[in-house]
């Protein structure tokens, strides 16, 4: 075969990384090919596209030959996912050992416009998909960090960017999605305190030379306020639309053209409304009156539902062509199950009540007695073919995960539900226990001593040796 080079890298630019070695391997010629940098930028790239990684988590101009083919591979095939399987396959799985732990302390350079605010006590803290930045809110300040792509990597002393709270001494969440061209954050910061409820949304860009925290205005946003009104904020024109519900939803998102709201006893569609009230605050009476597409009973009565998660809104916005799960935990008679959901895509045909996805029932598995000390999980994550569900107890600082391939049929058993410890703190459970996992990676990050600083624990090492 006698192609054009330049056809040559347009079909490596669709290839996986296992077939660029194995194009290699055909030929001399091909061979010198399969080892042009442009081929492997551009595999990491489709890696990151394919998993709804952050596109800057990897210093593509610094990264030898090397490490863009170790990224990209394991990306194809990440480690942290054989590493879980192995320990969770045993008939008593045991602890994953980190290759690396370290602590870093929330601090802002003194050049920072709040070098001079109360650092605060931390919060809570997210990493961002592709492992390598972490956001994190104090009762004060929001901070970027930047904690390498690698364990390698040393973690930079001082915070990227950092901005003061609007409310002080709050109890903030948050959440972020990427910008539209994919390297900056827009990050949502929800602050309550006493009867203040109060939502600022900020953009950052990692890479700029100096990077500054932005009041931002992306387009759309859902929220639950009080007395059960949820909300939908266009804040680039700064008008809602906001309609009382029935039945509360402990946990919500938007899915494509629909809102996903999942309560006690239902799973609730309504169409995505186009927001047209102008006010200065949201609306507390005189709502919309938006009745629900669809109403399905899930498979736990409300006084047995624990709790629910679902695909995080990062990923939802990254990859609405993938099915968005939810898993819902609760108890049938004397014994828990997790049910997993898929949204399954239709086709309305042009219909406007019906909606665009519905959730199917894909498995249901009962909870071994081993992981009766779990109380609650945190996000759904994604990697690959499989579903990450990270564990933790009410009462004692644990840290554990579980593993299952992503459902793709029906099924009236799910897989043998198993966990491995990931982490267990050293003394009491500190007051604001916080935790959250990169499954591409393997990087787990969670509170350390009174929120006065920072877990890093890092499962994988660099190199084409997979961890034992």
């Amino acid at each position: 075969m006698d192609l054009p080079l330049d056809n040559i890298f347009q079909i490596l630019k669709f290839a996986d990384p296992c077939d660029i070695f194995a194009f290699g391997q055909t030929c001399s010629k091909y061979l010198e090919i399969a080892r042009t940098r442009i081929v492997w930028l551009n595999a990491l790239r489709r890696v990151c596209e394919i998993n709804a990684l952050f596109v800057p988590s990897f210093p593509y101009d610094e990264m030898s030959l090397s490490e863009l083919q170790r990224a990209a591979t394991f990306g194809a095939s990440p480690r942290f996912a054989r590493r879980l399987y192995r320990e969770q396959t045993k008939a008593e799985p045991g602890s994953l050992m980190p290759c690396s732990w370290r602590i870093c302390t929330p601090r802002v350079a003194k050049s920072s416009s709040v070098a001079a605010a109360e650092p605060g006590t931390l919060k809570t803290l997210r990493i961002v998909p592709g492992g390598r930045f972490m956001i994190i809110a104090t009762d004060h300040v929001l901070h970027l960090w930047d904690l390498g792509y690698d364990a390698t990597k040393l973690i930079k002393p001082y915070a990227l960017a950092s901005v003061a709270l609007p409310e002080p001494n709050s109890r903030p969440s948050i959440s972020f999605l990427p910008t539209e061209d994919g390297i900056g954050l827009e990050v949502m910061v929800m602050a309550f305190k006493a009867d203040k409820f109060i939502v600022t949304i900020y953009r950052i860009f990692p890479l700029d030379a100096h990077p500054e925290v932005f009041l931002a205005k992306p387009s759309y946003c859902v929220f639950l306020s009080g007395n059960d009104i949820l909300v939908v904020w266009d804040s680039a024109r700064n008008l809602w639309a906001s309609w009382k519900v029935d039945e509360s939803p402990t946990h919500f998102f938007a899915y494509q053209d629909t809102i996903v709201g999942v309560g006690a006893k239902n799973i609730t569609l309504w169409k995505a409304p186009r927001p047209n009230r102008d006010s200065a605050s949201i609306p507390t009476s005189d709502f919309d009156t938006y009745l629900p597409l669809l109403t399905l009973s899930h498979s736990f009565s409300s006084r047995h539902v624990l709790d629910i998660v679902s695909s995080t809104d990062w990923f939802n916005s990254c990859a609405t062509s993938k099915p968005c799960f939810i898993s819902i935990r609760g108890y049938r008679g004397d014994t828990r199950y997790i049910a997993r959901y898929a949204m399954h895509p239709l086709d309305p045909g042009g219909n406007s009540n019906i909606p665009g996805s519905i959730p199917i029932l894909m498995d249901q598995s009962p909870m071994t007695t081993a992981a009766e000390h779990l109380d609650y999980c945190e996000e759904l994550y994604s990697c690959g073919g499989d579903l990450f569900v990270v564990w933790t107890s009410a009462t004692s600082p644990v840290i554990e995960a579980n593993i299952a391939s992503m459902p793709t049929e029906r099924n009236n058993e799910g897989p043998t539900f198993k966990t491995v410890q990931l982490f267990e703190y050293p003394g009491d459970r500190p007051k604001d226990f916080d935790f959250w996992l990169c499954p591409f990676t393997g990087r787990l990050c969670t509170v350390a001593g009174e929120g006065n600083g920072i877990i890093v624990l890092d499962f994988l090492i660099p190199g084409w040796k997979d961890e034992q």
